[in-house]
């Protein structure tokens, strides 16, 4: 049997972010979504419930916020992981103008409400908003209530203090993936094309008319993506796949 997935949504998410691309998936492959990491204190606690919750080895799907709980398994866990798909996120850390921005946005969750940060913020994130139905979006509205003004706290706290993850992405061994909206405005393609460049064997899919939601604003075609890549993994080709300008190469 193949290693299952485990899928890890971005910020002030659950299971409910990955739904679309799952439906879309079909029931070829094993997955897990971790559930509670968003209430531990910092980056490594959050670490540890997702490795708690995990089979022993696994393909490693990490979404934004997800995509940083990722690289720190990568570099606590490396050898639990049989590939690394990294979608919307960058290896980076924060930087100085991104701590300003997460302090007023935790004064605006605070103040408005977590469910009302999360429906300005789809806004931001999506390429067309307008485009996306709403029984995609309202799932993740009723996810941000639901996990709560604590929640999102822990995670803002543990994005800002997270650590530079280039230099452990650039030595990791792991099969890599890395996914982006062409339209991204939250964490742009630029950061998508630095970690291609500290992993030049990665297998890089540029996605056009998408922002930082690849698994709500085109499921099918993450669901193909991932599809692919699985069976390249298990026939042997592993990394063997390659996407540059729009097109497979």
């Amino acid at each position: 049997m193949s290693d299952p997935l485990v899928l890890i949504p971005g910020l002030q998410s659950d299971a409910s972010a990955w739904m679309p691309v799952l439906r879309q998936l079909g029931h070829y492959h094993a997955f897990c979504i971790p559930m509670g990491h968003q209430f531990a204190p910092d980056l490594s606690m959050m670490t540890q419930k997702v490795l708690a919750q995990s089979p022993p080895r696994f393909h490693l799907v990490g979404w934004s916020m997800g995509g940083y709980i990722a690289l720190d398994i990568l570099r606590r866990a490396p050898e639990r992981i049989a590939s690394l798909i990294l979608i919307s996120t960058m290896a980076g850390p924060e930087s100085e103008a991104a701590r300003t921005r997460r302090g007023e946005v935790l004064e605006i969750a605070d103040t408005r409400g977590v469910r009302h940060y999360q429906a300005e913020n789809l806004v931001t994130c999506l390429f067309r908003p307008e485009a996306i139905e709403p029984g995609i979006i309202e799932p993740m509205l009723a996810a941000s209530e639901i996990l709560g003004y604590g929640a999102f706290e822990a995670q803002i706290r543990a994005i800002m203090d997270r650590s530079d993850s280039r230099a452990d992405l650039a030595a990791s061994i792991a099969p890599l993936l890395i996914v982006v909206g062409r339209e991204d405005t939250i964490i742009p393609v630029s950061h998508a094309r630095e970690m291609q460049r500290l992993r030049p064997d990665a297998a890089f899919h540029e996605i056009p008319e998408c922002g930082h939601c690849p698994p709500l604003e085109h499921p099918e075609l993450v669901a193909d993506i991932l599809n692919t890549w699985l069976r390249d993994f298990e026939a042997g080709a592993g990394s063997g796949m390659r996407k540059s300008g729009g097109a497979w190469s």
